[in-house]
């Protein structure tokens, strides 16, 4: 059997995108009313925050007598980097009527995409992405608008709950010996924060660097994670020294070789930069978390460090780069 369908785009049909509506709002009840979890936190959730999802019907048969009950609809999202959310569906009842795919159970959803995938109706990267959490099940023909409106319900109850028992139990844990990488991905850091910042800079080094981190992040590896955002954040620092270096400002002579994070410190506290005390306090705090970062630490705690991490990095940028670039060339008496 080979694969003669594409997924169809519903994103514009009303019933779906109304669906879609309100099953994000459901999500997003359950995470605030039901679990009280704001701020930081909801990166452990997927489809929280501003980030947007690929929503996938995949239509297929379930062997049943009954002929309501003999359709059914494995469900599943991905993360998207766009400005909406999308809806994608496929009806396969035709392709899976058969004692191959009837067989393996409906609990067993991992079994029927393994299946789908060996006959080429859907690829191995899109399995891939899946957030596990959102992957579900549901009985019944989703055409019906009943049925629809059940799902959304039952989805996004089953997708908050999943996630946050899965990440509740990696962030009460200590001393978790790990392999490197992990396969799926647990949090999720709004990377559009950053863009801006990645833009502008436009340096290839300090891009991969912070996107590593953000993969150490969003893998729950969070002494990589912290180790690497300390490195990023003096990386910045030199960045914006060499900005005034390149205005004529010898800042750049101060530094001497292999410098540390104190050397950079004491130039930020020096014209033509002048730090304010309470700013080079908050700059030293930043340091320090980066190496408080232990092995008997709780994930909640290693946790919150990197986010205070992500937050040094984006503020020190907001408040020094833009100013760095623009500051007009040294007097020649400052040469």
């Amino acid at each position: 059997m080979t694969r003669n369908k594409d997924f169809n785009n519903i994103t514009n049909f009303d019933r779906y995108r109304q669906c879609c509506t309100k099953m994000h709002q459901d999500y997003l009840n359950r995470i605030s009313a039901y679990y009280g979890i704001t701020g930081k936190d909801l990166s452990r959730f997927a489809w929280a925050e501003d980030r947007n999802v690929n929503l996938y019907f995949l239509e297929v048969f379930v062997d049943s007598i009954n002929d309501i009950t003999s359709k059914g609809c494995i469900v599943f999202a991905e993360i998207n980097s766009s400005s909406c959310n999308k809806l994608f569906h496929m009806n396969l009842i035709d392709e899976t009527s058969n004692h191959d795919f009837g067989e393996i159970s409906p609990v067993k959803i991992d079994k029927k995409l393994a299946w789908l995938a060996q006959h080429g109706f859907i690829s191995q990267d899109l399995i891939n992405n899946i957030i596990t959490a959102s992957l579900h099940f549901t009985y019944g023909d989703i055409n019906r608008k009943y049925t629809l409106n059940e799902l959304h319900k039952e989805w996004a109850k089953r997708w908050v709950d999943k996630e946050y028992t899965e990440t509740q139990k990696i962030l009460q844990k200590k001393n978790i010996l790990e392999t490197f990488p992990t396969s799926n991905q647990k949090f999720f850091v709004d990377r559009y924060h950053f863009d801006e910042m990645l833009n502008t800079l436009d340096d290839n080094q300090f891009t991969d660097e912070f996107n590593q981190c953000l993969f150490a992040y969003e893998n729950r590896k969070w002494f990589l994670c912290a180790t690497g955002l300390g490195t990023c954040l003096e990386h910045l620092m030199e960045k914006i020294i060499i900005n005034y270096n390149n205005k004529g400002y010898k800042t750049l002579s101060r530094l001497g070789k292999d410098p540390k994070f104190k050397d950079y410190l004491i130039i930020f506290r020096k014209p033509p930069i002048n730090m304010e005390p309470r700013q080079e306090t908050y700059i030293k705090m930043l340091s320090m978390a980066r190496n408080s970062v232990d092995h008997h630490n709780t994930g909640y705690t290693k946790k919150n460090i990197c986010d205070a991490l992500l937050d040094g990095i984006r503020n020190i940028f907001n408040d020094y780069y833009s100013t760095s670039i623009l500051v007009k060339s040294a007097p020649k008496d400052k040469k």
